[in-house]
């Protein structure tokens, strides 16, 4: 049941960036995907299934039923992740960055000391949100996003 679910999300999200890509208001070569936690996971994936996301943002990665194929990933990749995540341990990301990188992905991981997981979420349900390191991560995100989609 849980990996039929998955398929749809990878399937709606790719839907999604599809129809970014074709909206009239849509300025630039390629889509930006961005999320958080299994959210996080799914933008990646979401580039391993659509070429036309060209720069993707994920915050404290989670993919607890499977990965993507990452040599089909051909946008870079920028990750952030907190050194005290219960759910991500930073050996864990590292793990991640070199899986990324051996299959070819331009994977830069950024490492906030201290912060726990969803620490730029500001309803603070697991009582982990930062604001500066919530703001210094979102500013990373906004110049990788320029940079990247023009």
């Amino acid at each position: 049941m849980m990996a039929m679910n998955m398929e749809q999300a990878v399937k709606d999200m790719s839907g999604a960036v599809d129809y970014l890509a074709q909206h009239e208001g849509f300025q630039g070569d390629g889509v930006g995907a961005v999320g958080f936690c299994l959210g996080g996971g799914l933008a990646v994936w979401a580039a391993a299934e659509n070429q036309k996301v060209d720069a993707v943002v994920s915050y404290y990665y989670v993919m607890p039923h499977g990965k993507p194929d990452f040599s089909k990933v051909d946008a870079p990749v920028l990750g952030h992740f907190g050194t005290a995540d219960d759910f991500v341990s930073v050996e864990d990301a590292e793990g991640l960055q070199k899986e990324m990188s051996d299959a070819g992905v331009d994977a830069d991981f950024e490492f906030y000391d201290g912060a726990g997981h969803a620490f730029a979420n500001d309803h603070d349900r697991l009582g982990t949100y930062d604001e500066g390191k919530s703001r210094d991560a979102w500013g990373k995100t906004i110049d990788f996003l320029k940079r990247h989609l023009g």
